[in-house]
């Protein structure tokens, strides 16, 4: 199921992955160059917010508890335009950055 409202996309993460053991992998890439960087960990989704930037897009903002009391943020700039935000299908759910790609997956401790 494709997202394309940002609305949805915040109501899909706090509905099925807000408070849920989580295997997340985020990646990102400047613009300039073609290195992307790949972070993967495990953790609990704690909050989601969503405010409008200075640069006419949007911020998504991640928060996650890590093992050992580890808070972990990551904050995705999406476009503004809603149009293929995210895509959810059975296993996980992959959310689309302006300069970013977040995979969201369930993961039994």
């Amino acid at each position: 199921m494709e997202l394309h409202r940002h609305d949805e996309l915040v109501a899909r993460l706090r509905e099925a992955y807000l408070q849920r053991p989580l295997q997340v992998t985020f990646t990102q890439w400047e613009a300039d160059e073609e290195d992307e960087q790949v972070s993967r960990f495990r953790a609990t989704l704690v909050d989601v917010s969503l405010d409008d930037n200075e640069f006419g897009t949007k911020d998504l903002l991640l928060t996650f508890q890590a093992e050992a009391e580890e808070v972990v943020e990551i904050l995705m700039e999406l476009p503004r335009e809603e149009v293929d935000l995210a895509y959810q299908d059975e296993d996980c759910l992959r959310l689309f950055g302006t300069e970013a790609e977040l995979i969201l997956a369930p993961h039994e401790s």
